[in-house]
């Protein structure tokens, strides 16, 4: 291979590697953006969903787990279930 070949092939190799680098943070960076303004979206209602008690009655908020006073109460039965032919 010539000289001025081999130097003008490193040189488009040069190229293609900025390009290729440069492409990869742009995506890196759009990727990490995208993250970021979907954790907001999804994130947004969290303080706002809060369970709030006002004059002794519990309120539940939008999205909020209610936790009950008491656990429930034993079923009453064998315990056994049994499905389909037995």
């Amino acid at each position: 291979m010539r000289r001025d070949r081999a130097r003008s092939a490193a040189a488009a190799r040069d190229d293609g590697l900025r390009r290729i680098t440069r492409l990869t943070w742009r995506a890196g960076a759009a990727g990490v953006v995208c993250s970021a303004l979907i954790a907001a979206a999804f994130g947004h209602d969290v303080a706002a969903g809060d369970a709030t008690t006002r004059g002794g009655t519990s309120h539940q908020g939008r999205g909020a787990i209610l936790i009950p006073a008491q656990p429930p109460a034993p079923a009453q039965g064998s315990g056994q279930v049994n499905s389909g032919a037995s």
